[in-house]
């Protein structure tokens, strides 16, 4: 004969295992509060090898969704990064990145990567190829307006400037991408150059040039062909 235990509900053996009467609720278990687990030096250094992968290769690697996730999780314990949208959408006012953004055909992958990418820059979580002297950088990013005097190419750029820090996009020099070039001084913005697709060009065409994001103390320039190019987008629109 099974025993079921006393009026109180307690727990009783039987011949054939335990049973105890329900009086006892899931519901009145108390509540275990999760918290993020903390990122270890590993997982994080893995983290870092794909953040950088991707969004150098976003194609290669499912495309740019993926990049704020990455950028997110990196960003674990961080009280400052809690909440963070790594970059604005195409409606935010004043705001370089958005019309640089906006004037490009759809859609401009390398574009939006290079945004995620001057986020990780920021931070410290975007590996570089080189790092511009200061001199070198202040020739590049001074004087915005003399992107928009001509037209250049990427071979222009390359001869001018030297490698870039970091590129994003195909590599194929024919095709869309854009380049990144860093200063030695880690706190000044990642200058950005935008470019389309080469066309009757050598090589890629240049379309647009842009240093930090803000309406004050960012640079923006647009080249003769990259102004050619949000103008008919902006018929399209219309």
């Amino acid at each position: 004969m099974v025993n079921t235990g006393d009026q109180a509900g307690r727990w009783t053996p039987s011949g054939e295992g335990l049973m105890v009467v329900g009086m006892l609720s899931l519901r009145a278990l108390p509540r275990t509060v999760r918290r993020p687990a903390p990122v270890v030096e590993t997982d994080r250094a893995r983290l870092l090898d794909r953040f950088n992968a991707a969004v150098r290769y976003p194609d290669a690697h499912g495309g740019v969704a993926g990049l704020p996730l990455l950028l997110d999780a990196l960003a674990t314990g961080e009280a400052a990064a809690a909440g963070t949208r790594w970059i604005v959408d195409d409606n935010a006012r004043l705001n370089m990145a958005a019309l640089v953004r906006y004037s490009f055909p759809e859609p401009e992958i390398h574009v939006v990567a290079a945004e995620y990418g001057a986020a990780g820059h920021e931070r410290g979580w975007l590996r570089l190829e080189r790092m511009l002297p200061a001199q070198d950088y202040a020739r590049l990013v001074d004087n915005p307006e003399k992107w928009e005097a001509s037209d250049r190419t990427l071979d222009d750029v390359l001869e001018a400037h030297g490698r870039p820090s970091v590129a994003f996009g195909d590599p194929d020099p024919r095709m869309p991408k854009t380049l990144g070039y860093a200063s030695a001084d880690l706190a000044a913005p990642l200058a950005l150059l935008h470019f389309g697709v080469a066309g009757d060009a050598p090589s890629a065409r240049l379309l647009a040039f842009r240093c930090g994001d803000g309406f004050l103390g960012a640079g923006i320039g647009f080249t003769p062909f990259g102004d050619t190019v949000a103008d008919e987008r902006e018929k399209r629109r219309g």
